[in-house]
């Protein structure tokens, strides 16, 4: 058969063939519909099966031909010098690959069932023997119809086209499967598992804790040190069982004039103990008669001078506290100036070296160990510090223009805000009515994006002479701001419609990032009536500022629910960082 020698020359040559075939074959059924109903069904089931196929051999050609037109051209024409073109056989044949042959057995069986239907046909030529001049088939028909015998097999005719429409379907799925194999594989993109509301838990008990321990056993003794603030970085993490905080602690003098702010940058790991250790500040009349046996390896402070306090002192808290390795911070005579100069001598080592733990908490037992910061992106330079570089989160609304804010870096800090609820809500670092100007960050030069990164809660507190016996020696100590919003009643918020007072703030937080203008949380009618209003950064930011504002997230209105944080989670952090992701050329 012809179409076999065509297969043999490629599968181009063939597809031309069996288009031609088929324009033949609906011909002919077209001639000799009005001699049988039978052959009227096959000519209209012939139509759709013939336009079904050349569809197909047109996205077929359009693989290895990008040009409609001489597709279109191609299709038309038979005799088209492109159905001999060796070439474009050859770009089928790297185009299909291992789908090659199958393409061509495909067409070959298509052409097959034509032919098989076109004999079926033929019974009906007998009609045109008798044909007159200048008659029509379908009067011819009419005339002899009844006196001729014509075998034309029903079962035949249908088993034929069916082969056809189930090649047809199987030409469109090599094809399409055969373009899927052509595109390159993407890379595997294991999305960024959400941090489970049991790790914001524990980050949210680990500051706490924190904050009880610095107040319990913090000392200094620097007599220009006239209060403290410490920092607490954002980026806190749970490894294991350990939470990572980074915090910074600013010494300030008489003023806060330049030259009298010292910085101390530290990492803090905090776990939970599983057995309560014992924590004597002061040793017993009866502990030299009470060592045990075996000691365990205790290791102090390196260097040959003993920081803060007498020798004997600081040996004989390393004496009773064996169970780590490390040093209890609380027999520490001045904390402020340990720390300080620790930090000094480890600054320009790359060796994780722990300054000291501090032990708290009643019926959880926390151990907070403090470490030398080696973050870079919080190298904010040595001590002294100049206070112009602090700056409060709030100041971006007077400054937007100056420091040409883009929509990027507000995006960010609206994350930054929303992880610092998740990570700080309920605790001494982020009260439940709290403000933009509750958070800050560090100038850093001219890179916005860099001191985006160094966005923190604070406390601060006053540190006069620190007293003879173990206590506390933080004074005064400053929360967050206090809102008017604070000071309303449980009525009012019910009747504002104010369902959760940090997730409110937030709110209203976002909002001031997304107009650049300052709003009271407590003004509810003016913040609602603004959000209500487009925004500059897009309707799906307006949608996550609104959810916030009426705590709208389907898992109720405590904060301490999990599955309302996880919500919070899906709802607003991934939102912003699929837009983070639009915006940011470099993500």
């Amino acid at each position: 058969m012809a179409e076999l020698v065509l297969g043999v020359l490629g599968v181009v040559p063939l597809i031309g063939f069996t288009i031609k075939s088929y324009q033949e074959l609906w011909s002919k059924a077209k001639t000799f519909r009005h001699c049988s109903a039978a052959v009227q069904r096959l000519h209209k089931k012939l139509t759709i099966q013939r336009r079904v196929f050349e569809n197909e051999c047109h996205l077929l050609l359009r693989v290895c031909i990008q040009d409609d037109g001489v597709v279109g051209a191609m299709m038309l024409d038979d005799n088209h010098q492109n159905w001999d073109n060796e070439e474009l056989n050859n770009k089928f044949r790297m185009a299909f690959k291992q789908n090659y042959e199958e393409l061509i057995e495909l067409v070959h069986d298509i052409s097959g069932s034509i032919f098989q239907i076109q004999d079926e046909l033929d019974c009906f030529k007998v009609i045109q023997s008798h044909q007159q001049m200048d008659e029509c088939l379908k009067k011819t028909w009419k005339r002899i119809g009844h006196g001729l015998k014509i075998s034309f097999t029903k079962s035949n005719y249908e088993a034929s086209l069916n082969e056809l429409k189930e090649s047809n379907c199987s030409l469109k799925t090599l094809r399409e499967q055969s373009k899927q194999l052509q595109k390159p594989c993407k890379a595997l993109v294991l999305k960024r598992p959400t941090p489970t509301a049991m790790a914001w838990t524990d980050i949210r008990r680990a500051s706490e804790t924190l904050h009880e321990a610095l107040i319990q056993a913090w000392s200094c003794s620097e007599a220009r040190h006239l209060r403290h603030s410490v920092k607490l970085f954002l980026d806190a993490d749970k490894v294991d069982e350990t939470v990572e905080l980074g915090i910074a602690i600013l010494c300030l003098g008489h003023g806060h004039s330049t030259g009298e702010i010292d910085l101390i940058q530290l990492q803090v790991k905090s776990r939970l103990l599983a057995v309560a250790h014992p924590r004597l500040l002061i040793p017993s009349l009866h502990s030299e008669h009470q060592r045990p046996k075996k000691r365990q390896k205790v290791v102090r402070f390196s260097g040959d001078a003993i920081v803060g306090g007498s020798a004997q002192a600081n040996d004989r808290c390393a004496s009773q506290y064996e169970i780590d390795s490390s040093c209890d911070l609380r027999c520490s005579a001045d904390i402020c100036q340990d720390f300080s100069k620790r930090c000094g001598q480890r600054a320009y080592s790359t060796t994780t070296y722990c300054l000291g733990h501090i032990d708290v908490g009643d019926e959880e037992n926390y151990r907070h160990q403090f470490f030398a910061s080696a973050d870079l992106r919080k190298a904010l330079g040595p001590a002294p510090m100049c206070p112009n570089g602090l700056v409060p989160m709030n100041s971006i609304l007077h400054r937007a223009m100056e420091d040409n804010l883009s929509a990027l870096d507000r995006l960010k800090m609206a994350k930054a805000l929303v992880l610092a609820v998740l990570r700080f809500h309920s605790t001494p670092w982020l009260g439940e009515a709290w403000q933009l100007q509750d958070l800050a960050f560090f100038q850093y030069s001219e890179d916005f994006t860099q001191s985006l990164q160094t966005i923190h809660v604070s406390v601060e507190f006053s540190s006069g002479k620190p007293p003879q016996i173990a206590g506390s020696s933080m004074e005064d100590i400053r929360l967050t701001s206090r809102s008017p919003l604070s000071q309303v009643s449980e009525d009012e918020r019910l009747l504002y419609g104010i369902d959760n007072t940090t997730l409110h703030c937030l709110g209203v937080a976002l909002l001031q990032i997304d107009r650049l203008q300052a709003l009271a949380a407590e003004d509810v009618l003016k913040v609602r009536r603004l959000a209500k209003t487009s925004s500059s950064l897009g309707p799906k930011y307006k949608e996550i500022t609104e959810k916030c504002l009426r705590c709208d997230f389907g898992y109720g209105t405590d904060l301490s629910n999990a599955k309302l944080q996880v919500a919070v989670h899906d709802s607003v952090i991934e939102a912003l960082e699929s837009m983070i992701k639009v915006l940011d050329i470099d993500d």
